[in-house]
């Protein structure tokens, strides 16, 4: 008789098919973690990630995000300092710069939080802002600032540089580089009904040079789409561009000379776009109410990306539409040499904006009390 506490061990012995299944799955698991790096013919270098971030051995991969400073409030929670957050910059002092669209102010913050100064002047004359859009900051602290018929060039004091017409061409973002290059995106409707969306490279003066990333797709008038493709890009101090599209997973590297170098690629999992997420992102993207004229037409899924932004060390940081399951956005990682390695999330509503000498800046529209703020995080890096 066996004792209660007694249980007989049960041998499970694999046969030689079940055995060979497992060892292929076991390696087909692995071969899909594994990143592939391919020189083409052309001299260029493709980077394939799988979905999942994948860490590098002797290299730090895990990255945590630590809350340092939160810029918006007036002292003894008066209110709040901004009326309308659109876009915030840091320079190499570590001054906050940030722009508000509703008041037409520029506000710089030092890298304790303490306003240090505000100016900008709004009307349609000279040296004056109509309706800013996107900011620029340099590392000496010059702030290119778009706004509706130009680009204005203001210095940490306050003070107006220079103005330069963009009126021809409208562009909804910009970057500069150390060598005072600037960089503009250019969107058109061909009469094929075809879409084309640029990244243009300029001198100082504004006066084209070459362009360096371009999509086409096809435009159909009689319908919007509410998520239609974006390009955004970066660039770095010496002058390397790295631009994507949303609707791709894909990134496109050049030269400071504007010569391919490299293409990043993730496999992603798509994310289905519900009836109850077109109501939503509508209300977002058009107020409560939308012209009934108007014909929107959604995709089935979400874009692999929303946007994306690139730090001052050659890292890519991606937001995904993935949900973390806690209400935010999970962001891809890639390292210098185009490795996803990790990721991280930031709730809904918190967009990253700036990563700069290991601070994660982000910008809040509204936190739960209305107000617009800027949240500074310092990157924990193991």
């Amino acid at each position: 008789m066996n004792h209660p506490s007694f249980k007989p061990r049960h041998h499970f012995v694999l046969s030689i098919p079940c055995l060979l299944l497992l060892i292929f799955i076991l390696a087909t698991a692995s071969f899909a973690q594994k990143i592939e790096i391919t020189k083409l013919a052309d001299g260029t270098t493709l980077v394939r990630n799988p979905k999942t971030p994948v860490p590098q051995p002797g290299g730090p991969s895990k990255l945590t995000l630590k809350e340092d400073l939160v810029v918006g409030k007036q002292a003894g929670n008066a209110g709040p300092l901004i009326a309308q957050l659109r876009s915030v910059g840091v320079d190499d002092q570590e001054n906050i710069w940030t722009l508000d669209w509703q008041d037409n102010k520029i506000r710089i913050f030092d890298k304790s939080g303490r306003l240090i100064n505000t100016f900008g002047k709004k009307g349609q004359g000279p040296k004056e802002l109509q309706n800013p859009s996107r900011m620029a900051v340099t590392g000496d602290g010059t702030a290119l600032i778009l706004d509706l018929n130009k680009i204005a060039f203001y210095s940490s004091a306050g003070e107006c540089l220079k103005e330069i017409s963009t009126a021809k061409g409208h562009p909804a973002r910009l970057k500069i580089d150390g060598k005072g290059f600037i960089y503009l995106d250019s969107m058109d409707i061909t009469t094929s009904n075809t879409r084309v969306i640029k990244v243009i490279k300029y001198d100082a003066g504004l006066n084209p040079i070459m362009t360096l990333g371009s999509h086409e797709e096809p435009w159909k008038r009689a319908a919007v789409n509410p998520m239609m493709s974006i390009i955004y890009f970066h660039v770095t101090k010496d002058g390397r561009l790295f631009w994507l599209v949303t609707s791709k997973y894909e990134f496109h590297a050049y030269d400071a000379a504007g010569k391919p170098i490299q293409t990043i690629v993730k496999d992603y999992a798509p994310r289905k776009i519900t009836s109850e997420d077109q109501k939503r992102l509508l209300k977002e993207r058009f107020g409560g109410d939308t012209p009934p004229s108007i014909k929107f037409e959604f995709a089935e899924t979400y874009p692999p990306v929303s946007y994306f932004i690139g730090d001052d060390e050659g890292r890519l940081y991606a937001q995904t539409y993935e949900m973390d399951g806690k209400g935010g956005f999970w962001y891809d990682v890639f390292d210098t040499e185009g490795r996803c390695i990790t990721r991280f999330s930031l709730p809904e509503g918190e967009s990253a904006f700036v990563v700069k000498k290991g601070k994660l800046y982000t910008l809040i529209p509204e936190d739960e009390d209305g107000i617009p703020l800027v949240k500074r995080y310092a990157l924990e890096w193991r």
